[in-house]
C-alpha cells in the first residue's frame, strides 16, 4: 500500500548461474590448488573436500562457483569487478544443511550500499550441470 509507511521501497535482486560440472572437473585437474585457493574460502574448501566421492566434491565446488556468479549478477556488478573477488562471497551450510551466503570485503560494502537486508541462495546439481539462484532484498538507494 503506497503511503502507508515512511520506509523506503524494497527491491528484489535476483541472479542465476549454471556451471558445467565436467568443465569444473577439468579446471580442478589442470589448475589444482591454485584455482581452488583463488576462488574459494577455507570453509568452502573444507566442505567440498569432505564430500563422500570425487564427483560429489567437484559438484559441490561447481555449485558454489555458480553461487558466486549468481550473486554478482543479482547485485548487477558481476564478480571480479568493482573490487569484488571470488573469496568475498562464501557459500556455507547451516546446521540443518541449508546453504547460505556470507559476504566480505568489497562484496559486503557493495551490498551494504545497495541496502541489502537479506541474501538467499539455492544450489542444485543434476547430471552434468550445477546451478545456483541468489535472491536478495534491499532498498533501492538511487
Amino acid at each position: 500500500m503506497q503511503g502507508a509507511s515512511d520506509d523506503p521501497p524494497m527491491k528484489i535482486y535476483c541472479g542465476t548461474d549454471l556451471v558445467d560440472i565436467s568443465r569444473m572437473a577439468g579446471i580442478l585437474e589442470r589448475q589444482k590448488d591454485a584455482f581452488i585457493t583463488r576462488c574459494f574460502t577455507e570453509e568452502e574448501i573444507r566442505y567440498c573436500n569432505s564430500r563422500s566421492s570425487d564427483s560429489a566434491r567437484v559438484s559441490s565446488f561447481a555449485a558454489r562457483y555458480a553461487a558466486k556468479e549468481a550473486f554478482g549478477k543479482a547485485l548487477g556488478t558481476g564478480v571480479m569487478s568493482e573490487g569484488i573477488g571470488m573469496r568475498d562471497i562464501e557459500t556455507v551450510n547451516g546446521s540443518a544443511g541449508a546453504p547460505y551466503i556470507r559476504l566480505y570485503g568489497a562484496a559486503k560494502q557493495k551490498a551494504d550500499a545497495a541496502g541489502i537486508t537479506s541474501v538467499s541462495v539455492s544450489l542444485t546439481h543434476d547430471g552434468n550441470m550445477a546451478g545456483a539462484v541468489v535472491c536478495m532484498l534491499g532498498s533501492d538507494p538511487v
